[in-house]
């Protein structure tokens, strides 16, 4: 008996992962008798394999050309073997991928002209991610989740006793405008020291030199920049008392471990679009004036934290 196959079709980057959790999850309620295969690359393979949802993961290197992606995509996957395909990604170049299945009459939920199951809301870019793929799914009458169980992302952890900040300073080097100046950092970080709570740097490569000269000022706290992986800050993010930072990737993993969450948000970031969830999430907007954005974010340490202490 030919076994079934559903294909599912998510890259990068971070951020975009943890907010098609739901929707992943919601695909493999639904095909509970199929086998799950995930089209993705490198950074995530490792990671999302701790879910245990899928079946198998294939990893391709996005290339320049789109046919090169074609011909790997080819080589690694049994076509013929797949009976549906839903492209989570739904970009030019992975609704261009569907062309390999639509030609074989693969059932196929994304957009563009390759899509059985087209998701053609002319509103579509200007929905959040999570509304966006829950309509997007509806078209198969796949039931979208809105509680899924992350019990292999966060673990159950008894907190210590002493108070740590996590903090996310950095973004990628690509999208400099979406980071808030390092004064306001180098302030909150004095703060939480004043009323001992630990701060810890995280971040990726492309942060090291942000949090290099926030060790400078402060080199007394923790700096784990580029040293921890997508669990470790999943994990640590449940000690926290507090974790704040911009909006990038690690800042999606955090707010889902429903622990107090600030994210910063810049005037080029549009929080309705993609937003970080989680049940203590708070978005704060800065709008270039530090002090009265840092005085902002103070307040909302104090009351998270419980801090009694004055801002000065």
């Amino acid at each position: 008996m030919k076994e079934k196959k559903i294909l599912i079709i998510k890259f990068g980057g971070l951020g975009d992962i943890i907010l098609s959790l739901n929707a992943i999850y919601s695909i493999r309620n639904e095909f509970k008798d199929h086998k799950l295969i995930l089209l993705t690359e490198m950074p995530y393979k490792d990671f999302l394999e701790k879910s245990k949802w899928f079946d198998d993961i294939i990893v391709i290197k996005r290339s320049f050309f789109y046919f090169n992606d074609i011909l790997q995509i080819r080589k690694k996957l049994n076509v013929l073997a797949i009976e549906k395909v839903f492209d989570l990604q739904t970009s030019s170049r992975s609704s261009f991928y569907l062309k390999i299945f639509y030609k074989q009459n693969i059932y196929t939920n994304g957009i563009g002209k390759y899509a059985k199951a087209k998701h053609d809301n002319p509103n579509r870019d200007e929905m959040h991610t999570l509304d966006r793929q829950k309509e997007q799914l509806k078209l198969s009458n796949i039931i979208f989740k809105k509680k899924i169980n992350l019990n292999w992302l966060y673990p159950s952890i008894k907190k210590d006793k002493e108070k740590i900040a996590l903090i996310v300073p950095g973004g990628s080097k690509k999208r400099l405008y979406k980071r808030i100046p390092i004064e306001i950092f180098a302030t909150i970080i004095k703060f939480l020291i004043t009323n001992k709570i630990k701060p810890i740097l995280i971040g990726s490569k492309d942060d090291f030199l942000v949090c290099e000269k926030l060790f400078k000022i402060f080199p007394k706290i923790k700096n784990y920049c580029n040293k921890t992986d997508f669990l470790k800050i999943a994990q640590m993010s449940k000690q926290a008392t507090i974790s704040l930072g911009n909006d990038t990737g690690p800042m999606h993993i955090i707010a889902r471990g429903d622990n107090p969450t600030l994210v910063f948000f810049t005037e080029h970031s549009n929080y309705k679009l993609c937003g970080q969830q989680g049940k203590k999430v708070s978005i704060m907007r800065f709008e270039k004036n530090n002090l009265e954005f840092s005085n902002q974010v103070l307040e909302k340490i104090k009351k998270v934290t419980l801090i009694q202490s004055s801002l000065t």
